[in-house]
This record gives C-alpha cells, structure tokens and sequence, in this order.
C-alpha cells in the first residue's frame, strides 16, 4: 500500500494494511513471525506540520482506530483522516 502525501495537511491519520510478513530480530538472529501474516492491522499516525509521522497505535479493529485517532485530535490538534475507506 503506497501512503501519498498531504501538503499542509497537520493533525491525525488513520490508514490500513494487510501484514505480507513479519520478523523479530534478537540475540539469536532474526527469525520469521508468521501469525500475523494475512490479518488486517489499523494505523494511527500523528502527522506533524512538516509532514513527519508519529506512530501512536495499530491495532485489528477499525472502531478503536477511530476512537484513537479522535482522543490523539484533542491532545495534538488538527483534523482527523480516515484514510481506510472503512465506515465509521
């Protein structure tokens, strides 16, 4: 999924993706997770007036991405953009 910029655009984003792999890396190597692969995970980025993100959440569940997104609008500021094209 190819994320295309915003100009000016300063406040929070929700966006989506389906997990195509997924690793751990750790004293041993770097290994392959594969339970998440297939599953649809949800983003919430905080998006800063020079266009710079902040991961704040991701998650399985569209509601609680929005619930997120709309409580990270009040302490942040800006709008929100639902990026999905899920219902709320």
């Amino acid at each position: 999924m190819a994320l295309l910029p915003f100009r000016n655009f300063a406040g929070v984003e929700i966006s989506a993706g389906i997990v195509q792999s997924e690793t751990v890396t750790g004293a041993t190597g770097t290994r392959p997770i594969l339970t998440n692969v297939g599953r649809r995970l949800y983003f919430v980025d905080v998006i800063e007036p020079d266009g710079g993100r902040i991961g704040m959440w991701e998650g399985d569940s569209h509601a609680e991405a929005v619930r997120q997104a709309n409580l990270l609008a009040i302490d942040f500021g800006g709008k929100v953009r639902d990026r999905t094209g899920c219902e709320a």
